[in-house]
């Protein structure tokens, strides 16, 4: 009876202790899944984070070079699901930092905790370098480009160049260009010193530069067309007398230095932009493809922080009442606004560029074009990107 009490007892023991191990097994594997559940998760909001900056801008505060967000103008940071626990998982904080203001490459952290308990945690991140549209020449475009000839211009359009003496000082001062090393000088990389006396000090050096001449760019690759068709740059024929250029000198750039005008402001093809585009017009910021030709309405396109770019398929659609425009207006068809007049298009100021592949017939008299970094509109298109490529090696942390 003794033995039979002992063996009982004993066997108890194994089978509490056996329990107590099963217990134990069953939450430490359990914890393990939804570690791993919490690291997949974190990984998900990665992804999401990089496919939302290879989309989107990153807002980043002023002086600063970090946004955590939850922050305004952050995405939405989804919640995920386990789908071997059913645990939820929420996205606790996406990071976006970058080394300097003038980086190409951005940090992206994703951190996820478990819903019902914030001890489950993991983390994730990757280095990407958002793909942008333009080319470094579309960056800081001249504000009107064409391909071929203006005529007949019985009005009197404003074309605003790249920077303009505001307070007529003669000196370019601080909201008049652009310091792209942030020292607060005018240094050698940000104007051409044309007759080499060391200052900003003539009509020819008030402007950005092109990379072919040391004229101011208030038109690039512009032929001007004169009485009976002739072009030159420097004759006062029809439309050349009706166009303020505010300081600005036309370029007649023969040694072109790009194969089409779209290579000169897009580093994508235009298969690549207009996958990426909205075909629907409208106001929000974004790139946009139209292939209609009918009129479109009028409004404000876009903001100096979050431009528009609109290519225009066919001919040379005319807004209809009072429109501003940030960014570009591309109109793709090879003389589209020769065949279809501008004349029509209303009280429209454009900050940015106008670019127009071929000749300009019957601009409006109330157009008005301002250059990137004129001191009034834009200091810089800041393109939204396409892609987000993600840097080989990156860290992740687990």
């Amino acid at each position: 009876m003794i033995m039979v009490v002992i063996m009982a007892i004993v066997m108890a023991v194994i089978a509490l202790t056996t329990a107590r191990s099963g217990l134990m097994e069953q939450k430490i594997t359990g914890n393990d899944l939804r570690a791993r559940e919490a690291q997949e998760a974190a990984e998900a909001g990665l992804e999401y984070g990089v496919a939302w900056a290879g989309k989107h801008n990153v807002p980043w505060p002023t002086g600063a070079n970090t946004l955590a967000c939850p922050a305004t103008g952050c995405p939405t940071r989804p919640q995920v699901t386990g789908t071997s626990t059913g645990e939820a998982y929420n996205i606790s904080s996406l990071v976006y930092s970058r080394p300097s203001a003038t980086s190409e490459f951005i940090r992206v952290r994703s951190t996820a905790m478990g819903a019902s308990d914030s001890s489950i945690s993991g983390t994730a991140e990757a280095y990407v370098k958002p793909g942008g549209l333009l080319t470094t020449a579309g960056k800081l475009p001249p504000p009107l480009v064409l391909d071929g000839c203006m005529t007949s211009t019985t009005g009197t359009p404003d074309i605003y160049p790249n920077w303009h003496d505001l307070d007529g000082d003669g000196n370019k001062d601080a909201n008049e260009w652009i310091d792209s090393n942030g020292n607060g000088t005018v240094d050698a990389g940000e104007w051409t010193d044309t007759n080499g006396n060391g200052k900003v000090d003539n009509e020819l050096e008030r402007s950005i530069m092109t990379s072919k001449s040391e004229y101011v760019a208030g038109n690039f690759c512009l032929n001007y067309c004169g009485p009976g068709g002739g072009c030159n740059p420097s004759a006062a024929g029809t439309g050349r007398s009706h166009l303020d250029l505010h300081d600005g000198v036309l370029q007649n750039n023969t040694t072109y230095p790009h194969n089409s005008l779209w290579d000169y402001y897009f580093q994508v093809s235009q298969a690549q932009f207009k996958a990426a585009a909205s075909t629907t017009l409208s106001t929000d910021p974004g790139l946009y493809w139209v292939s209609s030709t009918g009129n479109w309405p009028g409004g404000i396109y876009g903001s100096a922080a979050d431009p528009v770019m609109i290519v225009f398929e066919h001919g040379c659609p005319k807004p209809t009442g009072n429109t501003t425009i940030y960014g570009i207006l591309f109109f793709l068809e090879v003389n589209g606004c020769v065949t279809d007049p501008m004349n029509g298009w209303g009280d429209v100021t454009v900050y940015g560029s106008l670019g127009v592949n071929g000749g300009v017939n019957k601009m409006n008299a109330n157009i008005e074009v301002h250059g990137v970094g004129d001191g009034v509109g834009m200091q810089t298109i800041n393109s939204r990107p396409i892609n987000a490529s993600r840097l080989p090696g990156t860290w992740k942390d687990f």
